[in-house]
């Protein structure tokens, strides 16, 4: 049986919920937890086979408050922008991931190295001829944001693979600010492009897990996001 063409259908059938950054997602893999169990955390206490499931992230021992550096070694999503949620919340995550074309349409990437100032944008999509991938790896650190492109196709959403090691930690996940971005970025243009893709909540005192943790919760603000989303 084909993938349907409306995300209201996936829902059920992937059990997917609104992301923070967009779109909705759920979690497949978390190295020796339950996939979606943490929200999004590293499963520390009630990971199986610790000293093989959890590695150590040398370096972000302040990013947790307990200082702990260790994460699950692997983690990996599925991520469904939408029609109506086509936009990628511009964030940086420490952590190497790698996206993976799966469906639907394709998705523009827009990447910018803060270390070095290189801004690129990349394709996530099948039409290799028109120099799409079907792999897109982000080096750690780099900001990322982007846009679902539109061709018309019968489906509405682009299914999107992702894999993250050391797996995700929203302890590691910041969303960018302007003031990052204007202390940062030196190019006009490219500011101009990072700044149409600010998150709302976006300030230096936001807590990115409370943001983030919120999702995970059952309730009204969790059904207004599917039916605005879908």
């Amino acid at each position: 049986m084909p993938l349907p063409n409306e995300v209201k259908d996936l829902i059920p059938a992937l059990g997917i919920i609104p992301h923070p950054e967009g779109g909705f997602f759920v979690e497949t893999w978390r190295s020796g937890c339950e996939p979606m169990s943490t929200m999004g955390q590293t499963g520390i206490n009630d990971c199986r086979d610790a000293t093989a499931n959890l590695v150590v992230a040398s370096g972000r021992a302040a990013n947790r408050p307990d200082r702990d550096e260790r994460r699950n070694a692997l983690t990996s999503i599925i991520w469904i922008p939408t029609l109506k949620s086509p936009k990628l919340i511009l964030a940086s995550n420490r952590s190497d991931h790698v996206h993976y074309y799966q469906g639907g349409h394709p998705f523009r990437y827009n990447l910018f190295d803060p270390s070095t100032g290189e801004f690129s944008t990349v394709v996530l999509g099948p039409e290799l001829q028109k120099g799409q991938k079907i792999q897109v790896p982000v080096k750690g650190g780099v900001w990322k944001c982007g846009r679902m492109e539109n061709l018309g196709v019968e489906v509405d959403y682009s299914l999107i693979g992702e894999a993250v090691a050391p797996g995700f930690d929203f302890h590691d996940f910041t969303f960018v600010t302007p003031e990052m971005i204007q202390a940062t970025c030196k190019n006009a243009d490219v500011r101009e492009i990072l700044l149409e893709f600010i998150h709302t909540d976006s300030t230096a005192d936001v807590k990115t897990v409370e943001v983030c943790s919120e999702f995970y919760k059952d309730g009204e603000r969790k059904e207004t996001r599917i039916e605005e989303r879908s």
